[in-house]
């Protein structure tokens, strides 16, 4: 039989550490939906977009 030793301790960290990533990603995205910032940075994010396409000659 194998020796392997399987740390399921640091999988689970991983994994919350996700869970409160992704909670706080939606908390911050509800914040700028409410101030109405949302729109802003969609219309800032494709500027910035049209901006990098162009090409360096």
């Amino acid at each position: 039989m194998n020796n392997k030793i399987v740390d399921f301790q640091a999988g689970k960290e991983n994994q919350l550490h996700k869970r409160k990533e992704a909670k706080l990603d939606e908390m911050r995205q509800a914040f700028r939906l409410a101030r109405g910032e949302a729109d802003k940075a969609a219309a800032n994010s494709s500027i910035s977009k049209k901006k990098n396409r162009k090409s360096k000659k």
